[in-house]
């Protein structure tokens, strides 16, 4: 039977263990901190119980296929609870929006916002599917050579449906200008760590999937999942351990034989996969002699996400006509992202992704009580920001932001909150200059093809899982990178 070394117990690192024990591996997964998770973790305090990282679960498919493959049913095993709607977008004007996933009543909030947008709405939307369409071409499957990303037929995808255009700017011109309806339509890059203003019409596709497809909340919080996931695999013998920081992989002749922990104690395996940060993994865990593929030079010259600041409160009110989710846009939506990807400062006004999920599942607090999760995007650790007194100013600005979307004496209700800052990323789970979301952002060179591969081309029989290899950041994404080095694996090694 091959031995198995898994450094990082992430969503992708946990559904690798899965995946490759079930096909008759022995697994062992190492995890730094005290609680499996990675960024998909968990704060359990005050009877509040609450997800420090992601806290929605969209294309759900890539979660019932990974369930398939091991044998298993995730909705016989998990209490999905669809969310309608999606979101509520709040603007500055204090008016709002309701994102159904309800075509109709979709099609009446935008209709709300600019009597006749409704037809251009559905262009909209129409476009974002065959966008969702091409693009999960290129997402599931693996890369060997550039034309599995270049060739005729992609070339001709990708000019047809205008997927190489700028996604702010595409939005735009479907709404004739309409600024609340652009940013309701294109904030979605912003779940991977860029700017709208920057990215790829392409990643339409995400706005395609959420409101098509569908939200889901795992009753209990998405770290229910890990929680599954972590029984499953003890069911099939994989061996967990935490706190068991991995200080270097052990090489032999470019070999990855195995890893030395902190701790100064060896493990041996046949093959090694890292779901730790990639650029982490190359610079902090291999050797600089042995990396001819990605030097320390290389690492630095690639693009870094933003970070996050989070806002955990538990308030002993709860609050009925509020959404589940919701999302806030500062007044000036392009100086907020300047200042996040272009000058590396605070912004003045922080826009934030807004998480009640008392709304969907009373039981993550105690009775009477609301707990509320705030996510505002910051500049990553290359900023010149002293995070020891930045996070008092950016949580009062949104303890006031609150004070006008949900209760003008919120304050006075707070009973237990929690705090998370961009050096807390680093520190916690070795991400890159703290980035939040995934640590290499989607430009077009670091997409695809051009992602670092999930296999090593200097080391044999390391891999990588997880947001920075391909095809990237979100859940979704790195349960199809757990899939996809499996296939790899199974092809080499079996």
């Amino acid at each position: 039977m091959k031995k198995v070394i898994i450094i990082g117990s992430g969503m992708g690192g946990m559904a690798t263990a899965l995946r490759l024990a079930y096909s008759g591996f022995e697994v062992t997964v190492l995890e730094k901190q005290s609680r499996l998770g990675g960024r998909s973790n968990l704060i359990e305090e005050n009877g509040f119980r609450v997800d420090t990282g992601p806290t929605i679960l969209v294309m759900k498919d890539t979660f019932e296929e990974l369930y398939r493959s091991i044998g298993q049913n995730i909705n016989k095993r998990i209490d999905l609870i669809q969310l309608d709607p999606n979101y509520r977008i709040y603007f500055n004007d204090n008016t709002f929006v309701d994102l159904h996933n309800n075509m109709a009543l979709l099609a009446q909030e935008v209709e709300k916002v600019e009597p006749g947008s409704a037809e251009r709405f559905f262009r909209f939307l129409g476009s974002g599917a065959m966008k969702y369409e091409l693009g999960m071409d290129f997402v599931d499957r693996n890369y060997y050579q550039i034309t599995d990303l270049a060739n005729p037929l992609a070339l001709s995808r990708l000019l047809k449906t205008n997927a190489h255009h700028n996604l702010y700017k595409q939005v735009n011109k479907y709404f004739n200008g309409n600024d609340k309806l652009t940013k309701a339509f294109s904030f979605h890059s912003m779940f991977l760590g860029l700017s709208p203003f920057d990215a790829l019409a392409m990643y339409s596709l995400i706005t395609y999937a959420d409101l098509a497809l569908g939200m889901w909340f795992p009753k209990g919080g998405i770290y229910k999942i890990i929680e599954d996931m972590y029984s499953i695999g003890l069911d099939m013998g994989v061996n967990y351990h935490v706190n068991s920081p991995v200080s270097r992989i052990i090489t032999e002749e470019n070999r990855a034989t195995g890893v030395q922990l902190q701790s100064g104690e060896k493990l041996f395996a046949d093959l090694v996969i890292s779901n730790a940060d990639l650029p982490y993994t190359y610079k902090e865990l291999l050797e600089p002699k042995i990396r001819k593929d990605y030097t320390d030079k290389d690492i630095d010259r690639f693009q870094y996400a933003c970070s996050g600041y989070i806002l955990f409160l538990g308030v002993n009110k709860i609050y009925p006509k509020m959404r589940h989710q919701a999302l806030y846009f500062a007044e000036d939506y392009r100086a907020n992202l300047d200042a996040i990807f272009v000058n590396k400062v605070l912004p003045k006004e922080p826009s934030f992704h807004m998480n009640i999920p008392t709304i969907t599942d009373p039981t993550l607090a105690p009775p009477g009580h609301s707990l509320i999760y705030l996510l505002a995007p910051m500049p990553n650790l290359t900023a010149n920001i002293n995070w020891n007194f930045a996070h008092k100013d950016v949580r009062d600005k949104l303890i006031h932001k609150l004070e006008t979307i949900i209760d003008p004496k919120i304050n006075q209700h707070i009973v237990w909150e929690r705090s998370y800052c961009p050096t807390d990323w680093y520190r916690d789970i070795n991400a890159f200059y703290g980035t939040a979301f995934g640590s290499l952002s989607h430009t077009f060179f670091q997409s695809s093809f051009f992602r670092p591969h999930n296999r090593s081309h200097d080391i044999k029989g390391l891999y990588f899982v997880g947001q920075g290899t391909y095809p990237g950041i979100g859940m979704p994404m790195v349960i199809i990178s757990s899939k996809l080095v499996t296939e790899r694996i199974l092809e080499e090694w079996n």
